[in-house]
């Protein structure tokens, strides 16, 4: 049995410092933008001091704890509107995103088509294209479609994910090929064994992929900016940015509107941030 030296905890003492304070570092805009949302007006102008660290964290305190910031956001604008447009929109995106990528993962990694590697090169080629350039496209698309302002328009242009397609094909070539062959000579169909096999098996990696396409779809601001017209069809994103005056703009209450909708991913990177390391784990040890 080793014995563990000295060293060993000094190290381990000394990583952990580390790791605390990468962490103390990563949190301070969180903790900052929770206390800032809870301050009133006057204190929102007062001078950040420049002395020592005490009066810093003095100063980010409020000194009178406004909690109406949070109910005024729901006065000011139609905010829960807003979330329900962004859940409705996010979770199709997700579902939807995820489904089409993994099938699109399954032929490149399983079957046999001629032109599977061209067609597989085109799809990486155009992860090198910006998402701007494509957005002049889809808004004549949209509109040839009769689709401006609508929710097939917030969701149909952006389930398509080359990214995921790449990722969940890393995943589906570390699975044996015997699978697919025993499966066929039952006399299962292609789609069957993706369903009933791949996809099981594939629970790593689509946790990863599909909290990615959620916390995309989330924050999605250009396209939703662009597509929609009316305030009732308004996302969290883009209404947020409502909250921004044309002379001037109460921060805390904008910060307020920024924390609610910031909530979501954080409970759900809680719940799902196991699946997310596993999945990105072995996705890049199996390709």
């Amino acid at each position: 049995m080793n014995r563990r030296t000295p060293g060993w905890y000094v190290s381990r003492i000394l990583l952990h410092a580390f790791l605390m304070t990468l962490a103390v570092i990563f949190m301070f805009p969180f903790v900052w933008s929770l206390l800032t949302s809870l301050k009133t007006m006057p204190e929102l102008f007062k001078p950040m001091p420049s002395g020592s660290i005490a009066q810093v964290v003095e100063y980010m305190i409020p000194l009178h704890w406004r909690w109406e910031n949070y109910q005024q956001v729901f006065d000011t604008v139609p905010f829960g509107t807003f979330y329900i447009n962004t859940v409705l929109v996010t979770v199709a995106r997700t579902i939807g995103g995820v489904f089409i990528a993994s099938l699109a993962a399954f032929a490149f990694a399983q079957l046999q088509f001629k032109g599977r590697d061209l067609i597989f090169f085109i799809l990486l080629a155009g992860l090198m294209v910006p998402d701007q350039v494509l957005i002049v496209p889809r808004y004549i698309l949209m509109r040839e479609f009769g689709w401006l302002d609508t929710y097939q328009a917030l969701i149909v242009p952006l389930l398509f994910s080359a990214f995921g397609a790449f990722l969940l094909r890393q995943f589906f070539l570390g699975i044996p090929k015997d699978f697919f062959e025993a499966a066929a000579i039952e006399g299962a169909n292609p789609f069957r064994i993706y369903w009933d096999i791949y996809m099981p098996l594939a629970r790593p990696a689509l946790s990863a992929f599909g909290f990615l396409m959620f916390l995309s779809s989330w924050n999605e601001f250009l396209w939703a900016l662009t597509i929609t017209n009316s305030t009732e069809m308004r996302v969290l994103s883009v209404g947020i940015a409502l909250f921004e005056g044309q002379y001037n703009t109460n921060t805390a209450v904008m910060l307020a509107a920024a924390n609610l909708a910031t909530i979501p991913l954080i409970v759900l990177f809680m719940f799902f941030q196991k699946q997310l390391v596993e999945g990105i784990a072995l996705t890049g040890v199996k390709g």
